[in-house]
């Protein structure tokens, strides 16, 4: 049987992943940007951005995106606040299918989380307990898809409906300068995310900042990228989170070094049956009880 400890860790890491993921969110210029008081990740330069524009530096950035199908990976997921926990997992993902999020322990799973174009779910196993979202509501609501989240998790920037053409992701966007940083601002008030790009050495996707009307806020960093079969992805991103009087300091490190691309993966919705439902407030209530 898992200690507390761990249920406490699942619990916290499933509500910092769904404070990103579920609806209800407004954009906001008043978040807080990101800062550095954490190393990145340094890999050589490819090309020098000195000269470039900010729209050049955007336009190049988009241009490296690849069209993928598959990928399966390692993850660790972290946690510093309210608690200092780790435990590592493996993910898959089908591109605009499925995502999995398998949380393992002793080679057994223990939790995770599963979202196709119907839904999203979050379980633990020591409670037999699971968070189910429809996908219509987060669609409807701020008209992120599948395939979206899908890009935010590996860190690349995304706009609904500009999957399969790179060259009219730039078109979604108001190109900003702030404090040296370029800001992408959805031209539509309906996308909540505000973007902020590094642009030296290179220009990489730095932060997402939102804010959830009414419940909190939170801020999406992500390390400077690797080059991959889908191109430039994040082998890291940071997640701080404010969930009411809750807030969460967490971490998803994938392990891109061993990724496996493109190998014709299957949905599988092969879910846990038998488990209680809960709704999605009274998970984040509950992180205040866990001591």
């Amino acid at each position: 049987m898992l200690h507390r400890p761990t249920f406490q860790l699942l619990t916290i890491i499933i509500a910092a992943i769904a404070s990103c993921m579920l609806p209800s969110c407004r954009s906001s210029r008043n978040a807080s940007g990101p800062t550095n008081d954490r190393p990145a990740q340094t890999v050589p330069a490819q090309t020098s951005q000195a000269t470039a524009s900010p729209r050049e530096s955007v336009e190049t950035l988009f241009a490296s995106y690849r069209q993928w199908t598959d990928v399966s990976m390692p993850v660790k997921c972290v946690l510093r606040s309210p608690k200092s926990l780790s435990i590592s997992g493996k993910a898959s993902m089908i591109r605009g299918q499925e995502i999995r999020i398998s949380m393992r322990m002793l080679g057994f799973e223990v939790g995770g989380l599963y979202a196709d174009t119907d839904s999203i779910f979050f379980y633990e196993k020591l409670n037999r307990t699971m968070v189910v979202e429809s996908m219509a509501k987060l669609t409807a609501a701020t008209g992120l898809q599948l395939e979206d989240i899908q890009d935010i998790l590996l860190g690349q920037v995304t706009y609904p409906g500009s999957h399969s053409d790179n060259s009219s992701l730039i078109k979604r966007f108001n190109i900003e300068t702030e404090n040296n940083r370029i800001a992408l601002v959805p031209r539509k008030s309906s996308i909540p995310w505000l973007y902020y790009l590094a642009s030296s050495p290179d220009v990489s996707l730095e932060s997402l900042a939102i804010t959830l009307a009414g419940k909190g806020s939170a801020l999406c960093r992500w390390a400077y990228p690797l080059q991959t079969d889908a191109g430039p992805v994040s082998p890291s991103a940071d997640i701080t989170a404010t969930l009411g009087k809750q807030s969460v300091d967490a971490s998803f490190i994938w392990t891109l070094e061993t990724a496996s691309w493109n190998n014709g993966l299957t949905p599988q919705r092969n879910l846990p049956k038998g488990y209680r439902r809960i709704p999605f407030m009274q998970l984040v209530k509950s992180l205040g009880s866990n001591k």
